[in-house]
């Protein structure tokens, strides 16, 4: 029922409780007056009784609707504190959303920083590894121009023992010259004619000196052991091997290599494999350079 309706049935009641004396009054006056006062009368209770059940049930729904306000302003509340939580978080999202943008660009513009440290790495690194490769390159020439080298030293070297060797035969001829020149003199008792007899001009080679030692001898043996680039042979100091001698390592009259030695002991030596044509083997016949090359 509305409250419209209600304040009607009110209305109404009022209007029955006001008007039912007029209405007695007026039918008492006309006809039958008794029974029309008792039907009012009766009229009266029953809109007495509508009237308060009426009251009763506005009173009860007034009630109803009060505690019904009650309720919903309790949930209004609540909605409003929640309301106010939700807008709280939003904004702490907000901040962190703001935050994480700026870190997140921080981090891109550290990540541009690294890249480009890691470009000029790259290209240092580019640099560096053309720079090796040159010095690689350069390291194999002077490599080869080494060898190109020791093997010219080891000719002229040669060739100076070559030379030593005729500087010294032509000396020995001097010396037989000069005594027969001294027979010949002393039988003639003539004075002798060889003390004016003077080196041949670059005979005594003077101011050079052999880059290889020289023997008094030929020096031979055989390859005791080959331990990679590293030769041992089988003759030491006691035979008149010094260190930086070179040694021609040969196989059945075939040329294998030579060795240049570094260590010498009484009874062996040991030196590096600088050329070769074949590997060496035990039992490898070796022979100073230097004989070989004056027997030559």
């Amino acid at each position: 029922m509305s409250t419209l309706t209600k304040v009607f049935v009110v209305l109404l009641a009022f209007l029955s409780i006001a008007l039912t004396p007029m209405i007695i009054s007026f039918t008492a006056k006309t006809q039958r007056w008794k029974e029309n006062y008792e039907a009012a009368q009766e009229n009266k209770r029953i809109a007495e009784t509508n009237l308060r059940n009426l009251i009763a049930s506005n009173a009860a729904e007034l009630a109803s609707t009060r505690d019904t306000i009650t309720a919903l302003r309790a949930d209004l509340s609540d909605l409003q504190q929640e309301l106010q939580r939700k807008q709280n978080e939003v904004a702490e999202l907000k901040a962190a959303q703001s935050q994480s943008a700026s870190e997140k660009s921080g981090v891109e513009a550290i990540n541009r920083g690294l890249l480009a440290l890691l470009q000029v790495a790259q290209g240092d690194a580019d640099e560096y590894r053309a720079q090796r490769d040159d010095l690689e390159n350069r390291g194999i020439e002077l490599e080869r121009r080494n060898i190109d080298l020791n093997d010219r030293v080891n000719e002229l070297t040669a060739q100076v023992a070559v030379l030593v060797e005729q500087k010294r035969q032509f000396e020995q001829q001097i010396n037989i010259l000069r005594t027969e020149n001294e027979k010949l003199a002393s039988a003639l008792r003539r004075p002798g004619v060889g003390g004016a007899l003077e080196a041949a001009p670059g005979a005594a080679l003077p101011g050079v000196s052999a880059e290889t030692p020289v023997a008094a001898s030929a020096i031979r043996g055989k390859v005791l052991d080959i331990e990679g680039n590293r030769v041992t042979i089988s003759v030491g100091s006691a035979d008149g091997v010094k260190k930086g001698m070179v040694f021609v390592i040969h196989r059945d009259g075939e040329y294998v290599g030579d060795v240049k030695v570094s260590h010498v002991a009484p009874d062996q030596s040991a030196g590096r494999l600088i050329q070769s044509r074949l590997q060496p083997s035990p039992e490898d016949l070796v022979t100073d350079a230097v004989s070989i090359a004056s027997s030559r």
